[in-house]
Order: structure tokens, then sequence, then C-alpha cells
């Protein structure tokens, strides 16, 4: 069976039809529109809005992407090597393995080559943006939603993050957010996360 039009839908029908080819129209069409797309995505910047504690959740309350830093001194090292290690022995702890929580990106990592005062730590795409940070940070480990978890994993007690958002007005964000948030984590190198 082929999915055929019929108006404005396409329906279970026989191979004849011309939905298969419609598709395969409209894939050409998005392939020439996306050409050009990852340089112009490299090139968008998050809005940095400070302590992620500190930031009114209630304030970012629309779709876009989002963007953890953490504060590199408590891993504290004297090479990028054995900070990066310590960090790996501190975020990738066995008693979360089966939490729903992003685990270090050992290819990620070895892109890095300094480590900086603040060091990407993730990216993440949501329709409502402070509820999903709200997440990352108060959601009890036993919850399957995938997030961070940082409270229930005592990842806040001496650690310092940083948020920054990336608005995203679009009507097309459930085409567009996957493809900006590939090209900003290329980008970027964050250091946990699932892909």
């Amino acid at each position: 069976m082929r999915l055929s039009t019929s108006g404005s839908t396409c329906q279970e029908q026989p191979l004849d039809n011309g939905c298969m080819q419609s598709i395969q129209k409209i894939d050409g069409e998005l392939t020439r529109l996306f050409c050009g797309f990852e340089q112009t995505a490299q090139e968008l910047e998050f809005e940095p809005l400070g302590d992620l504690l500190q930031v009114d959740l209630d304030s970012i309350q629309f779709s876009g992407l989002y963007f953890f830093e953490v504060w590199s001194s408590p891993y504290g090292a004297a090479t990028l090597d054995g900070w990066l290690s310590c960090f790996t022995e501190k975020w990738d702890q066995e008693e979360f393995k089966k939490s729903f929580v992003p685990s270090c990106q050992k290819g990620r990592m070895a892109k890095h080559t300094a480590v900086h005062e603040w060091m990407p730590l993730y990216l993440g795409k949501s329709e409502r943006l402070g509820k999903r940070v709200w997440e990352h940070i108060h959601l009890a480990a036993d919850k399957r939603t995938f997030s961070l978890k940082l409270k229930a994993r005592n990842l806040l007690e001496g650690n310092r993050y940083r948020l920054s958002v990336l608005r995203l007005d679009v009507a097309n964000y459930p085409v567009l957010a996957p493809k900006i948030e590939a090209a900003l984590r290329r980008k970027h190198l964050p250091l946990v996360g699932r892909q």
C-alpha cells in the first residue's frame, strides 16, 4: 500500500497513485530550502540569562532552545584530560544510570581542546522553556521524564550553572527546532546529553 492524495490529506490507497510523488516533490523543495541552513543555524547566538537558580522561569514560557553551562572550578584539574575525568566521575554516577538522565558524551568531550571558566553542559529544546528548565532542576530521580535532575542527583551543591536561551517564534517549530538544536550541538559540544 502507498499513501495517496485525497484533497489535502493522504490516505492508504493502491500503489498506482501519486502521493509518493507528492512527498518526493516536497522533499526536493525542502532540500533546496535547507541549503545553507547549517551555516545559518551555527551563526545563531543564545541570549545569556545568568545564574540558573536565579532565572525567573515564568518569564521564559516560550518555544525555543536552552543551553546550560557549568562552572569548571569545582572539577579543578591541571589538564583537560584530568578535568574531563573528574567531571565524568561526578556526572556518570552508577546509582543514576537507570534514572533517565543524560550521560557524558565521549565523542563531543574528545573535541574540546581546553578547560574554560564555563564549560558547555547541556543543550535542549522545548515549546515551554521555563517548564522544561524547571524539570532539569527539580524532577525526582525516579521520574521517567528524561532530564538532568540536578537536585535529585545532588549536583546543585558545590556547582554553579548558567542558563541561556534562544527564542523560536516560528510556525514550523517541530521541523526547525530539531535541525537548529543539532547544528548548535555541533557548535557548542555540550558535555552531556542523549544525542
